[in-house]
Parts: structure tokens; C-alpha cells; sequence
């Protein structure tokens, strides 16, 4: 591959990196934002999920986008409204102003998560795919890393750490401007508006698993601080810890699909990897060290979030890789909107900080299902 194409995955991880944080921040500062921004657990929930909430309707028509526009005009276009939606929520009076800023924040965030998938797909193939697609994603939990990081720096003000998210949004959008040039556009009359019969039902199956593992990904980190500043610990210690799960997936990530791919038994790895993940969050939830649990969590993360990618990469035909990514991403916004609320709402019913780790672990153990139906009617396209 070119030095060039590479260099586009670099600027697709910065933008990456700038969505990973904004999406965390609500997290990262909810403690201090519960009483003043919003009311209760449950509404922060929803603000968290607010951010994926668009992507549910959005990620399907920004497929077909990608076969009508250039890549570098969609890219734009979301991380421009990625860097409009952090301001709104920076200068927001109230919850609803907030809401409607991570609502735009969460459309631009759908077309960089589209594109980005699409674009390495299209550009990448064997097993560099799986290690192109691990440096772009491995972007997303850095920038929530980050976001635990810093966030505590700013104090009680938390509209600086909100301010801060919106201009690393919009540093990103000013990168990718001047450095991603257009590039040739693929032919619109190859694409197809949906998929063929065989490829629907292990696309939904790895759609479901997808989605529960992004799911549980954002609640685990994002209701993390909340959980450890209830057993004792400081904001600062709470986010520290809490960042450790973002940035130990890091290591592992541009590399473990490949090398699972290698190894020739991807879905064994993917599914011990998820297994793993389910059994640490139930192991810190129910009073576990969450100095061992947490990290661990992170580094059985890496692997499988490129290879779920690929898994849906080798069932779709390349006429069918823009409407199945929207397809697949519709599902993966679904969760991610669905299960912060469901999780806040766990907390104030129970009044259980550990409520809200409970249920993504559950959530996510339900979510495995899916691999068994994609592997069932993939026809031995994955081993």
C-alpha cells in the first residue's frame, strides 16, 4: 500500500480520536454535570446515548451517500457537524440545548464512523485489512481515554472540559481540510441499494454482536467514574482508572485482529475475547479489583473489535459494502442509544452504582448470539 493511503487511515484516526472523546465527555464529567446540566442518572444516560441516537436513522441514508458523494465531502461534512454539535453543547443553558447539540454531534459522528469503515475496506485487503481497520478504530477508545484523562483537570468546570472537547473536534475537521485530498470516485452505477438475499442475515448477526460490544464498551467507561468514586475513590483517581480501560485496549488493537486472522481461527479468538470481557465487567460489578478487572477488560477488548468489521467486510460484495455498512452501523448506533438510558435508569431504580456495569455485561452476553448466526449462514466465508 502507499505512503498516502496509509497517511488517510493517520487522519481518519485523529478524527476518530476527537469523536471517542466527545462522545466520553458526558461520562467523564457526569458526576459534576448531575444537578447542574441534568437532573438524574437517567437523563444523563440519555445524553450520553443522545450521541448515537441520529446514527440510527442517519446511518443507513449515509451509506447511499458514499455512492453519490466523495468520500472527502462526507468526511468533512461529519466532522464539521461533529465540531458545530460540541459547541452547542459547550454553550448550552439547559438540558434540551444539550440534547440537541449531542444530536448534531451524533449525525457528523455517523458519517466519519461510515466512511472510515468504508474507506479502509475499499482500500485494504487479506490481512492488512484487519491491521488498517485495528489503527483506525483503536482512535475511537484512545479519545475516550483522553477524555477520563483530562476532564478531571478542569476542576468544577465542567463547561471547560465540554469546551475543550469542541475544539479538538474542530482541530480535527481543519486536519482532515488540509491534508485529504479528494480522490477518484468509484462508479455509482456499481452500487447496490441493499444487499443480496444470502448476505442479510450473518451481516445482522454480526450487527447484534456489533452493537452489544460498543454498547457495553461506552457504559463500562462511561459510568466507570461514577462506580469507583462510589467505592472511595477521588474524581481524579475514578478517572485515572476509568481511562486505563480506553488506553490498554491500545496495544493489542492494531494488531490482534491481524494475528488472529493469521492464526486462521478468528472466530474462536473473537468469541473467548467477548467471553472474557463479560466475566471481568460481572467481576468488578460485584466487587472485584478493579485495578486487574479494568485493564484486563480493555485488553481482550482489542482483538475482536476488527475482526467483527471484517467478518462483515468478507459476507458483503463490494456493490453491497455502502448500504451494508449503513446497515451494520444502524444496529451499532441502536445500542449505543439504547443502552446508556437503560443502564442510568438501572441506578436510580436500584440506587446501585454498580447497576449500570451489571447490565452491559448482561447486555453483552446476550449480544454473542449473534456470532452463532453469522457463523451458521456465512457459509464457511469466515473459519
Amino acid at each position: 500500500m502507499s505512503a498516502r493511503t496509509w497517511g488517510e487511515v493517520g487522519v481518519l484516526a485523529m478524527a476518530r480520536m476527537s469523536m471517542g472523546a466527545q462522545l466520553q465527555v458526558i461520562g467523564a464529567l457526569g458526576p459534576l454535570l448531575v444537578g447542574t446540566l441534568v437532573a438524574d442518572w437517567a437523563s444523563l444516560g440519555t445524553l450520553m446515548g443522545a450521541y448515537s441516537l441520529a446514527g440510527i436513522v442517519v446511518a443507513l441514508p449515509a451509506g447511499m451517500m458514499l455512492a453519490r458523494f466523495s468520500v472527502r465531502a462526507v468526511l468533512l461534512t461529519g466532522v464539521g457537524l461533529m465540531g458545530l454539535g460540541g459547541i452547542l453543547l459547550a454553550t448550552a443553558p439547559d438540558f434540551t440545548m444539550a440534547l440537541l447539540g449531542r444530536i448534531v454531534s451524533g449525525i457528523g459522528g455517523t458519517l466519519l464512523t461510515i466512511t472510515g469503515a468504508k474507506m479502509v475496506l475499499d482500500r485494504f485487503s487479506g490481512p492488512t485489512v484487519a491491521l488498517a481497520m485495528g489503527l483506525m478504530l483503536m482512535a475511537w477508545p484512545f479519545g475516550i481515554g483522553i477524555a477520563l484523562l483530562v476532564a478531571p483537570l478542569f476542576g468544577l468546570d465542567w463547561r471547560a472540559g465540554l469546551w475543550a472537547s469542541a475544539l479538538f473536534c474542530c482541530l480535527a475537521f481543519l486536519l482532515v481540510l488540509l491534508t485529504l485530498r479528494p480522490s477518484p470516485q468509484g462508479s455509482a452505477a456499481a452500487a447496490r441499494y441493499g444487499l443480496h438475499r444470502h448476505e442479510w442475515a450473518p451481516l445482522l448477526g454480526i450487527g447484534l454482536v456489533w452493537a452489544g460490544y460498543n454498547a457495553t464498551f461506552a457504559v463500562a467507561v462511561g459510568f466507570a467514574p461514577a462506580f469507583l468514586t462510589a467505592q472511595g475513590m477521588t474524581p481524579g483517581e475514578a478517572g485515572l482508572l476509568a481511562s486505563v480501560v480506553g488506553f490498554s485496549i491500545l496495544p493489542l488493537q492494531p494488531f490482534g485482529g491481524a494475528l488472529a486472522e493469521r492464526s486462521g481461527r478468528p472466530m474462536l479468538v473473537t468469541v473467548l475475547c467477548v467471553t472474557g470481557m463479560v466475566l471481568c465487567l460481572a467481576g468488578v460489578s460485584l466487587g472485584g479489583p478493579a485495578w486487574l478487572l479494568l485493564p484486563l477488560f480493555g485488553v481482550l477488548a482489542a482483538a475482536p473489535s476488527s475482526l467483527i468489521i471484517v467478518f462483515a467486510g468478507k459476507v458483503l460484495s463490494p456493490e453491497t459494502r455502502a448500504f451494508g455498512m449503513g446497515v451494520l452501523y444502524s444496529l451499532f448506533y441502536l445500542g449505543l442509544a439504547a443502552l446508556p438510558p437503560v443502564a442510568g435508569l438501572a441506578r436510580d431504580v436500584t440506587g446501585s452504582a454498580a447497576a449500570p456495569l451489571q447490565a452491559a455485561a448482561a447486555v453483552l452476553a446476550l449480544s454473542m448470539s449473534g456470532l452463532w448466526v453469522h457463523a451458521a449462514n456465512s457459509q464457511g466465508k469466515i473459519a
